[in-house]
Parts: structure tokens; C-alpha cells; sequence
């Protein structure tokens, strides 16, 4: 069996839920919570869009409560041959844990297998057959060795975050009124991990009060009003939300029930602090995957009757103006393996339409009622499709390039977007997308953009070989002349 490689924001994401909802850390002051032992299993397996030399395969691991090694082992035949560095879950608990494995020292432009195998001291599991293809070398512009300076189109700059020495990662970012506020998770040493909450000054990120549910992971953020926000995520094994007034954080529990191998709510959009859309997925016994779709009416949540097929997942929702709505994702259901799944608002109810096609939607982004951009990527690449006239069509981008792998997306205006994701980002000028001066960075994976202003605020992750090795990262996106 080949294991499906269009996944992998989704999967980068998860890295984000590994202490937090993996570890399913208990409450404190509570006794931990028991589990039985027994020999790891291995869930979803991706890799990110590979650069010439490198690729970050991610994965999601279940330690069954015993301390468990990962390996990926991997070649340019089936047969393989070499092996990366040992890697831990970083978590003995008896739940899903994801995180990220770097594969470095690779040849441009060739294909490999791969196969992840885990072991602790009951036993062990291999992963599917995973393949893909290395970019076309040299490195792309702006990285060392490259020699070549490429059409540009503004900067990313990267800065601190206000959580250093910890652990963990930043995935949503909303501003409203002046104020931006990013969202995540952190955990400092061998702690359980906690929700993250960090505001821009206009220079810097500083310390924001947070939910204070130990274990909870915080993936989206929404913020429709000043002072007047919702934060979305997991807390293993349910979906997890929570309103902020002012300074003050207070838990809104949604309505899915909780399913075995727990429910994910990945993306939110307001329209009004009374319209809001959450969206995610649920992962059952049979781990088959349905979208998860949920509305906040401005007191409580309401869960969303919605006839997507099974193995359906959904990873981000977007709104331009009331009932003017789309969710996007992808159904991997045989035979279609990884296909584009994409829905509209059309009155009260969720309506399929196009495009059609292999990939997986990452990032959704709406500027007004007829236009709209998907961020998605499938095996060997990624594709940034704009909506205009009604008609969903492919936009040119560097691509292998310049190293970039787009995963998230957010725009100015329509003739002003930005493209953001493993290595770096691109901006859109309203005709083509263009790299940046500060080339490709091969640690950084950027998971959500906000706009305030002609400048944009970026936050994702360091990229590390476990759960506790990745860390929040920021960057400030600069278009030409701003």
C-alpha cells in the first residue's frame, strides 16, 4: 500500500496538537488518567512539499503508554537502506501524538520510498510505502549555494515570539480594532502542554492571557469585534472552543460528541460576533475521517447536519458576507485518493461544487462574494486556485523555484495577497506570484496569516524532529514598498 502525500499541512498542524491533545495531559491537581500498554500503532504518514536536499515527513504515532522510538527508513528503491536519527512521540500516553521526522542529505530531482517504523518494548509497527520526488536542483533563490537573484515581491521577515525556551508552535492569527492576538500551544521541559495566546505590540509579540485547560491545543482564532473573540482546537478527544471578552478567556463547549480517535476543529471565520463558522473533522472507530462543521449564533455552538461522504475531512472555512460562505478540505474515500472537496453556503444549506480534481485544501480565503483563493497540495506539488467569475482556475507560481511550499493564505485586496507556508512565502501582485527576497528557509513552516494593514503578520513553527522540538516562530510580510 502507498501511502497518500497530499496531506501534509494538515499533518503539520498536527504536530501542533502532539503534548496538548496527544498527550492528553491531565487536569491539575487530578489523578493522570490510565492507560493500557501495549505495542505502538501509526496513524496518517505525509510529507511536506520536498525541497532539493530535504523533506519533513510528518507523522502521527500512538506510544500505547510505553516510551517508543521512530525511524523512517527510507531509499530510491523499495528496498531502502538508510535509516534517519531516532525520534520520540514525546509522550507515553495511550493517544494519537504528532510530529515531524527531517530527511536531510537528499539527491534534486529524485524519487524515494519511505516507510516509518515505530517500536517501543511491546512491539513494533511499519507505516505504508510513502514516495515521493525531491525538487529540481540547484536550491532555490535566495538560499545558500544558489547564485541566482530572482524576480522578488517584498520580504518575510522573521521575529520573536514571547514564549523562548518553550516548546510548542503558533497556528492562528486574527486582528480586529487595532489588536492581532496568535494562538497555539506551549509546554516548557517534560510538562504538559497549555493553550498559547500572544499579542503584537506593532514590533513585537508579548504575553496574552490564555485558556487556562491544560492539555487543550488552540488551531484557529477568530476575532469579529474588538475585545471579542473565539478560539477554536482540540482537546483529546474532543473538539475544544473558547470565547475571549476583553481579557478573560471562558470555555463554549461545542456540540460534536467526542469519537475514539478524537475530533479536530482546524479553521474558523466570523461574519458577525453572531455568525460564526467552525470547521474541522471527526475521526471514528473505523478511522474513517467526516468533515466537522459547527455555528456559533453569538451564545452557543450548533452542530451542522452535513451529507459529506465518509473519509471526508475539512481544514479551513472562509466567509466574505453573511450566507456568502465556503468550507474546503478533501475526501479520501476510494477511489478518490485525495481529492479536492469543496462546499458553498447557497441559503441555509452547504451545496458541493468544483473544482475536481487530486489535492488536498489547506488554506481558504475570500475577498468579496465571487472571489476566493484555495491553498492545496497534492503528492509532488502545491496549487493556489482563485475563484473569479464563478470559475475556479490554477495560478502559475514559482513552485520548486524558489523553494516555497504554499500551505496558508490571506490577501490585502485582490491584487495583493500573500501565499505562505513550508519555507517561506510568496506574494501575488494581481497578476502572478512572486518569491521573496528572503529566499527559502528550510525550518520554518508558517500555518496562518492575518493582514491588519499593508502588512501582514505571519505565525507557524520551528520545525524539530519531535513534538517537543518545534517552537513558535512569527514573520512580518512586507509586499514591495511597504
Amino acid at each position: 500500500m502507498r501511502t497518500r502525500t497530499g496531506l501534509w499541512r494538515a499533518s503539520a498542524v498536527a504536530v501542533l496538537m502532539a503534548a496538548a491533545g496527544g498527550a492528553a495531559a491531565s487536569p491539575a491537581g487530578s489523578a493522570p488518567r490510565a492507560h493500557a500498554s501495549g505495542p505502538p500503532t501509526i496513524g496518517h504518514v505525509s510529507v511536506g512539499p520536498p525541497q532539493p536536499s530535504d523533506a519533513i515527513i510528518f507523522l502521527s504515532v500512538n506510544p500505547q503508554g510505553l516510551a517508543t522510538n521512530v525511524v523512517v527508513h527510507y531509499g530510491r528503491t523499495s528496498a531502502l537502506g538508510q535509516v534517519s536519527a531516532p525520534s520520540s512521540p514525546g509522550t507515553v500516553a495511550a493517544t494519537p501524538t504528532a510530529f515531524s521526522i527531517m530527511l536531510g542529505g537528499l539527491s534534486p530531482a529524485t524519487t524515494y520510498d519511505a516507510r516509518v517504523v515505530a517500536t517501543n518494548s511491546a512491539g513494533s509497527a511499519t507505516s505504508g510505502l510513502l514516495t515521493f520526488t525531491t525538487a529540481v536542483g540547484p536550491a532555490g533563490p535566495g538560499a545558500p549555494g544558489s547564485g541566482r537573484t530572482p524576480s522578488t515581491a517584498g520580504t518575510v521577515q522573521v521575529v520573536a515570539t514571547a514564549s523562548p525556551g518553550a516548546w510548542g508552535g503558533l497556528s492562528g492569527v486574527a486582528c480586529a480594532g487595532g489588536t492581532c492576538l496568535a494562538v497555539g500551544y506551549q509546554g516548557r521541559g517534560a510538562g504538559p502542554a497549555r493553550p498559547l495566546v500572544e499579542r503584537w505590540t506593532g514590533t513585537s509579540w508579548v504575553d496574552f492571557p490564555a485558556p487556562t485547560t491544560v492539555g487543550a491545543t488552540l488551531y484557529a482564532i477568530a476575532c469579529p469585534a474588538p475585545g471579542d473573540c473565539l478560539a477554536v482546537g482540540r482537546d483529546a478527544p474532543r473538539v475544544y472552543a473558547a470565547q475571549l471578552r476583553g481579557h478573560s478567556w471562558r470555555v463554549v463547549p461545542a456540540t460534536s460528541p467526542p469519537t475514539p480517535n478524537g475530533d479536530i476543529l482546524r479553521s474558523l471565520t466570523c461574519v458577525t460576533t453572531q455568525d460564526c463558522w467552525a470547521a474541522g473533522y471527526t475521526d471514528g472507530a473505523t478511522r474513517a475521517m467526516h468533515g466537522l462543521l459547527e455555528h456559533w449564533n453569538g451564545q452557543a455552538w450548533s452542530a451542522v447536519v452535513d451529507p459529506t461522504p465518509p473519509d471526508t475531512m475539512f481544514n479551513a472555512v472562509a466567509c466574505a458576507a453573511a450566507q456568502s460562505c465556503w468550507v474546503a478540505g478533501a475526501t479520501d474515500a476510494y477511489p478518490l485518493l485525495g481529492q479536492l472537496f469543496i462546499q458553498r453556503l447557497v441559503g441555509s444549506t452547504w451545496v458541493r461544487t468544483g473544482p475536481a480534481g487530486p489535492g488536498v485544501a489547506n488554506s481558504l480565503w475570500c475577498t468579496g462574494p465571487t472571489g476566493c483563493w484555495i491553498s492545496a497540495g497534492e503528492a509532488r506539488s502545491t496549487a493556489l486556485l482563485e475563484l473569479r467569475a464563478a470559475t475556479w482556475r490554477a495560478t502559475a507560481q514559482p513552485g520548486a523555484s524558489s523553494g516555497v511550499g504554499p500551505g496558508t493564505i490571506a490577501c490585502v485586496r485582490a491584487a495583493s495577497c500573500w501565499a505562505a507556508g513550508y519555507g517561506g512565502a510568496l506574494h501575488w501582485d494581481g497578476a502572478s506570484w512572486l518569491a521573496t527576497t528572503s529566499g527559502y528557509n528550510r525550518t520554518l513552516v508558517l500555518l496562518a496569516i492575518a493582514c491588519p494593514s499593508q502588512v501582514c503578520l505571519a505565525v507557524g513553527m520551528r520545525a524539530g524532529g519531535s513534538a517537543q522540538s518545534t517552537t513558535p516562530i512569527a514573520a512580518v510580510l512586507r509586499a514591495p514598498g511597504g
